[in-house]
């Protein structure tokens, strides 16, 4: 399913949006070759017939009309809100903007406020805002809780205060991931790890076992580790997951985009990484997830199977996915 048609875009809604795509980018300054092929992505997404210089800048005043309901403004003003990041540092100019099109479409978020702290590069409001949306945080207590109660709870923050716990017997099944054939699930994983000199989930400095959906999912879709290669990531979970999506947009814009230090001390930031049409391709992709990969899943069952195989049981085979191409980084979670 395309963009336009997921938010039931008509044409003339669709031409809108990228003129308010195209006055936020302005308002920063002349467009650049970054900011053009962004413009020309946002084009093609939106499937509007000619190249986006065709489509004029658009009056916040304007906007308001076309898109009537509280869900189509709000979701204008994402798009804005990606739109300002994209030159890399967010300008005054296009922050301005964004701002301008919040209050004529009375749209109050608190990615308004992010998007301004990141601009001014203040990271530890940057930091508390992302976490108080985080989908992946907010379902993780709340399964520790369903499931194990306070005493899990205890455990989650034991980790984060002492760097994890060990589990040997976990730690084990893991590394034991290795033996598996070549080409099947657990073995590209357990390749991956090591590759990376990452530990595994049991050991000490290891990820909570709930967390190392992250790092299969890399494998299962062939995501890089590098910057590039998170901010995929970061769209195929906006793709699938429900509560606040748009969250794993910000991060990996905040993160690997504009290069503030905003993710946990292992993730090094990085400048300009975002790369519009993939993001989109991975958000697509997360669309098709059948499964959720961050609930109560069987993993292990999979792992002894082709990752091909793997892809179609949870629904995101398709004739026309890339090959894998998931090149391990040694820096990156």
């Amino acid at each position: 399913m395309s963009i336009a048609n997921l938010f039931h875009l008509t044409p003339s809604q669709a031409a809108i949006a990228l003129g308010s795509i195209r006055t936020v980018i302005e308002a920063g300054g002349p467009v650049d070759e970054r900011e053009a092929a962004f413009l020309s992505t946002c084009a093609q997404t939106l499937e509007l017939g000619e190249p986006w210089t065709t489509y004029p800048p658009v009056e916040s005043a304007s906007a308001g009309e076309p898109f009537s309901t509280p869900e189509a403004r709000t979701g204008l003003i994402y798009a804005l809100i990606v739109a300002a990041c994209i030159d890399t540092h967010a300008s005054p100019g296009s922050v301005a903007a964004v701002r301008e099109f919040a209050a004529a479409l009375a749209v109050k978020t608190r990615w308004i406020d992010v998007l301004v702290n990141a601009s001014r590069r203040r990271v530890l409001p940057v930091k508390l805002g992302l976490a108080r949306s985080s989908p992946d945080a907010a379902r993780l207590f709340a399964r520790i809780w369903q499931e194990e109660g306070l005493l899990g709870i205890w455990g989650a923050l034991r980790f984060v205060l002492t760097n994890g716990t060990r589990d040997p017997a976990l730690a084990w099944r893991f590394r034991q991931l290795g033996l598996l054939p070549e080409g099947t699930f657990g073995r590209m994983f357990w390749a991956t790890m090591c590759e990376r000199k990452l530990t595994f989930p049991g050991e000490t400095g290891g990820v909570p076992e709930r967390m190392v959906h992250h790092d299969l999912m890399h494998v299962i879709n062939g995501y890089a580790t590098d910057p590039a290669g998170e901010c995929e990531l970061g769209g195929f979970y906006a793709g699938f997951t429900s509560g606040e999506p748009f969250t794993f947009a910000m991060i990996v814009l905040t993160t690997f985009h504009l290069g503030l230090p905003v993710s946990p001390a292992v993730v090094l930031p990085a400048i300009g990484a975002f790369d519009t049409a993939k993001f989109i391709a991975a958000f697509e992709r997360g669309r098709r997830l059948e499964v959720d990969v961050m609930g109560n899943w069987d993993y292990w069952s999979l792992m002894p199977l082709p990752v091909e195989q793997v892809r179609e049981r949870l629904g995101i085979g398709d004739p026309h996915t890339a090959p894998h191409r998931l090149v391990p980084q040694a820096t990156m979670t």
